[in-house]
């Protein structure tokens, strides 16, 4: 059987396009600053190729604000110990974060760690493969 050449450079197109997608995250967000925000989260998003926290934050003059937290795959999450259901990641729960902020200005950021709401502190995302400047210190 012989595959039409227009079929098979439409299917070559399709499976590469993904790759060409991918970006890297100093392109989205400002790795030389870290920010700390504590909130409720309210969405839990297990997608790929990466995994999203929805998290109500109450600033200091008691507004609320909604963040968008990007944070690894959901494979990823599970190898950190993360899981859907009991004893893991819990919408109406509190959780403190440290995460790099979104460049554009808007309330979106990634995830580096995570406190759990029984005081364990997950780390999702390795900052030394984010080539950060040798004096960068993640506050603690």
């Amino acid at each position: 059987m012989r595959i039409p050449r227009a079929l098979l450079l439409l299917m070559m197109v399709i499976c590469t396009t993904p790759v060409a997608a991918h970006h890297a995250a100093q392109a989205q967000f400002d790795t030389t600053k870290i920010i700390v925000l504590t909130g409720v989260l309210t969405k839990m998003e297990w997608i790929n190729p990466h995994a999203y926290m929805h998290v109500d934050v109450k600033e200091k003059s008691g507004r609320v604000t909604s963040w968008d937290l990007e944070t690894v795959g959901p494979q990823a999450l599970r190898r950190a110990g993360l899981r859907r259901g009991e004893g893991s990641i819990k919408v109406g729960d509190a959780y403190t974060f440290r995460a790099f902020p979104g460049r554009d200005g808007t309330k979106t950021a990634l995830i580096a760690d995570l406190k759990m709401p029984d005081g364990r502190v997950v780390t999702l995302l390795n900052v030394a493969e984010l080539q950060l400047p040798k004096d960068f210190q993640v506050p603690k």
